[in-house]
């Protein structure tokens, strides 16, 4: 007894799809499926990083709280006077540049 004819596998291959909610792709080109069926890994990567903690938040929440600064901060403001006692701090702003910005 010969195969079955290539038409009613292929119709076969195509209700098989159909029926149990697969891609039917009869010519193997490729198509992305595979990327399509994986889970997306978003609600993964957020329960994996801790929530981060914003010093603005903690500010707004308690009204009463004495002012904190993150040590960056203050070593940067550290430099930043130690420059100025120096002579090399930024510039004041004053007409020059005013009139400068008005130029365009």
């Amino acid at each position: 007894m010969p195969g079955a004819p290539a038409k009613s596998l292929a119709a076969l291959q195509a209700l098989r799809c159909q029926v149990f909610g697969t891609t039917y792709n009869p010519g193997n080109v490729r198509n992305g499926a595979k990327f399509l069926k994986k889970s997306l890994v978003g609600g993964a990567m957020l329960k994996y990083y801790p929530p981060q903690i914003k010093l603005s938040t903690i500010r707004a929440a308690v009204p009463g709280m004495p002012e904190l600064m993150l040590c960056e901060e203050v070593q940067r403001l550290k430099d930043v006077e130690r420059k100025r006692m120096l002579g090399k701090g930024p510039p004041k702003k004053g007409r020059r540049a005013t009139m400068k910005g008005k130029k365009k």
